[in-house]
């Protein structure tokens, strides 16, 4: 039963018992602490960490405290040094040592197949390597104290090798992606090498190998969209394979369902320790359970988005690199990724975009799609056009939300989808949400399977969410995955919206984009260096809002630019009145004259001016400014209109707002509550939310020119708490919400 990180366990009904050392191998070698046995009228726990007692429990005592005994499982499967993983990664520690590989450990990796495959066959000098596919292996002197120390290390506990394979090999995989810095030579007791290698970064760097559980997830709900009763063959692809963790994991899962076709399986890799580690795998699976039903072809290629693929997959599988367009160094892989999306990107997609796109087009019809994805790929306006031709093209079965926690050493944000092809309706997909925190995927992707057992509609809990929306997408060009709670709220704001109870702030705000000086260390001085300049040069600056100018409604100077524009224009219109008007600052800048006359749109007779210096802040006017990136804490008014927004926004009211007013919107959107509106209109970037014109544009406010608003009692606290805000005085923040959601339907408070 894997259900995670934590919390595995065996689980076996027979009224037949064998030996306990059958359980003990068999647990151990899953990489889970219990083993559950259970008859008709009670339970027996053996647990091989503690292997001097078998603990017997009554079936109705399990049945009426089934949570509480599932906690006391969990509280049993605490990881230790003798679990089949890091003892499987040991002993590889050792032959890499021994081989002295620093990257690609070819020759490691094998040993270690050869010593598992002795441990099966009994004797490695016997061993039919034919069979097992590791005839090209020089088996080096004193390997026999290798195989004695992994048999200590296991505690007695014989291994059952197909479970070893299926749950250690994805661990094993991304072990081999380390590159080693420094061997440990000294021998140990045993005649063996210490499993102590120092390694740095991985050179696999954009790819981790997928967790079993969440692999059996998106298996399992891949051949949910298939009726496999009507499948002769099934024709199976991945196309950045690793060590075939989902290869392996849909042969056990079609076995599991009797599927009595025949099952043709391609995996593509750039990884010669991948397509060897699948290679053996898939070989150990064919000879032990498919027979001739199973035919396997895995390649090592340089880049599979340039191979042809072919057209009629029943099922693709895959966790495709999430490589950035930025460490995409090589030419050929960008032409690779732009000849594959076409026209259906904009700007830097990420290479698993390509991925994912050229999957939906090798589909077959009738074929689905499991894939890991970023979550990027939900929300980016760069995968518009990908995502419109997507839901055109097949039904989206599932879409979920993960987070940051499911590679292990990654901070990658990831997503899952489920595609059913060909497009047949205008079907709603299922909605997996999830708290971005440690642990809360386990238990989401338990409840999904537990949901769909039982034939439920939803799930809600505090960490997550499993649900069908009223409409697909809920937010216009989105797939977003929201909670239950979230879409509720869109639900009724939109109603409120409809009855002009709110306004969307595109009806109120035009956000305005500030100025770009086109080399901010050349143009952006200190407020030090402001304070040296000759007063008539003063004049020429204006103090600077980027990302650190605001903090909780109160504005602070700590850089000036670079500003010789007033509400007529441009007031030096020369390089010679220049050096006369402002010789201080000239002197300093004029060694990168060159430079600057080499930006877009200037030249020679215009190096000294600003990118763009948006003729709207040349007057000095009271204004209502955000940072670009931010949150609730990222909103200010500049009061006299002194500021210039540089890395920011200006909220310009489409229709004339008085001084007091500005401060309403000031506490608006410092609350709390609007940082819930962000998480589900605007794009996440790491802490902060996009709070562009396009991003912010469908959230909806209360309207200050509609006399509801006005004559309202909360309409004078929040001018009064804005200006405690603008003041300094960050403590009215905790009582914000008290105030600003009395706009907003109160039965979601």
């Amino acid at each position: 039963m894997l259900n995670g990180i934590s919390g595995n366990f065996c689980l076996h009904i027979s009224n037949n018992e064998e030996d306990k050392n059958t359980y003990f191998s068999q647990s151990w070698s899953s990489n889970t602490k219990n083993f559950l046995l259970v008859n008709d009228s009670k339970a027996k726990l053996y647990n091989w960490h503690k292997d001097n007692k078998v603990e017997e429990i009554s079936l109705k005592s399990i049945q009426n405290n089934l949570d509480k005994f599932y906690n006391y499982l969990v509280a049993k499967s605490h990881r230790s040094d003798r679990d089949v993983i890091p003892v499987t990664i040991d002993i590889f520690k050792q032959f890499r040592t021994l081989t002295a590989e620093y990257h690609n450990p070819v020759q490691a990796l094998n040993l270690l197949f050869v010593l598992l495959a002795g441990l099966e066959d009994g004797d490695i000098n016997t061993l039919n390597r034919q069979k097992w596919g590791v005839s090209n292996i020089h088996i080096p002197q004193g390997f026999d104290a290798f195989i004695d120390r992994f048999k200590q290390s296991t505690g007695g506990i014989t291994p059952d090798l197909n479970l070893i394979l299926r749950h250690s090999a994805g661990a094993l995989f991304q072990e081999a992606q380390k590159e080693v810095i420094f061997f440990d030579s000294q021998m140990d007791l045993f005649g063996t090498f210490s499993g102590g290698i120092a390694t740095k970064n991985l050179i696999y760097s954009s790819i981790h190998y997928t967790p079993s559980y969440l692999a059996r997830s998106i298996v399992e709900n891949t051949l949910r969209t298939l009726d496999l009763n009507e499948l002769q063959e099934i024709k199976i692809l991945d196309p950045a394979c690793g060590s075939a963790e989902f290869l392996i994991e849909v042969l056990k899962q079609l076995k599991e369902k009797n599927f009595q076709g025949t099952v043709k399986v391609q995996g593509y890799d750039s990884s010669e320790t991948a397509i060897n580690t699948s290679s053996f795998l898939l070989n150990y699976e064919k000879r032990t359970i498919w027979g001739d039903k199973l035919s396997f072809d895995v390649k090592q290629v340089n880049d599979s988005l340039v191979e042809n693929w072919d057209n009629d997959y029943t099922i693709i599988l895959m966790n495709p690199p999430f490589v950035s367009w930025e460490q995409l160094n090589d030419k050929t892989k960008r032409e690779a990724v732009r000849l594959t999306l076409n026209d259906n990107f904009k700007g830097k997609p990420n290479q698993a975009s390509a991925f994912f796109y050229k999957s939906i087009q090798h589909l077959a019809n009738g074929g689905t799609l499991g894939s890991v994805i970023p979550s990027s790929l939900f929300t980016l306006d760069a995968y518009s056009k990908l995502r419109n031709e997507v839901a055109e093209t097949v039904n989206i079965e599932l879409l979920g939300k993960l987070g940051n926690f499911v590679f292990e050493d990654a901070l990658t944000d990831v997503s899952i989808f489920i595609g059913h092809k060909p497009k047949t309706a205008n079907s709603i997909p299922t909605f997996l949400w999830t708290r971005n925190e440690k642990g809360v995927v386990h238990d989401a992707l338990r409840e999904l399977r537990k949901m769909q057992y039982a034939n439920e509609d939803s799930k809600n809990k505090i960490d997550f969410s499993i649900f069908k929306p009223n409409q697909f997408p809920i937010i216009e060009e989105s797939w977003k995955p929201i909670s239950i709670k979230e879409h509720n709220l869109i639900k009724d704001l939109k109603l409120f919206v409809t009855a002009n109870k709110l306004s969307k702030i595109s009806e109120i705000f035009d956000v305005q984009q500030g100025i770009r000086t086109g080399n901010n260390e050349v143009f952006k001085i200190s407020d030090w260096e402001y304070e040296t300049l000759p007063v008539n040069e003063k004049q020429y600056f204006r103090p600077a809002i980027d990302n650190d100018s605001v903090s909780n409604g109160f504005l602070k100077t700590s850089l000036y630019t670079w500003y010789p524009y007033n509400h007529s224009g441009l007031l030096i219109n020369s390089e010679i009145e220049f050096s006369e008007k402002a010789p201080t600052f000239y002197n300093k800048i004029v060694i990168y004259k060159e430079v600057l006359s080499k930006r877009a749109r200037k030249d020679e007779s215009s190096w000294w001016h600003l990118s763009e210096h948006r003729a709207w802040q040349r007057t000095k006017k009271i204004k209502l400014i955000s940072t670009e990136f931010g949150n609730s804490s990222s909103f200010a008014i500049d009061i006299k209109g002194n500021y210039v927004v540089e890395r920011g926004y200006a909220w310009q009211p489409k229709q004339k707002l008085e001084n007091n007013e500005y401060y309403f919107y000031l506490s608006l959107f410092s609350s709390p509550f609007f940082d819930k509106l962000l998480s589900i209109y605007s794009r996440r970037l790491l802490a902060a939310y996009d709070l562009g014109k396009k991003y912010t544009k469908e959230i909806p406010i209360p309207n200050v020119h509609i006399s509801e608003v006005k004559d309202s009692i909360a309409y004078g606290k929040m001018i009064e708490l804005g200006k405690r805000l603008s003041e300094g005085d960050s403590y009215v923040k905790a009582v914000l919400d008290d105030v600003v959601t009395v706009y907003y339907p109160q039965d979601l408070f």
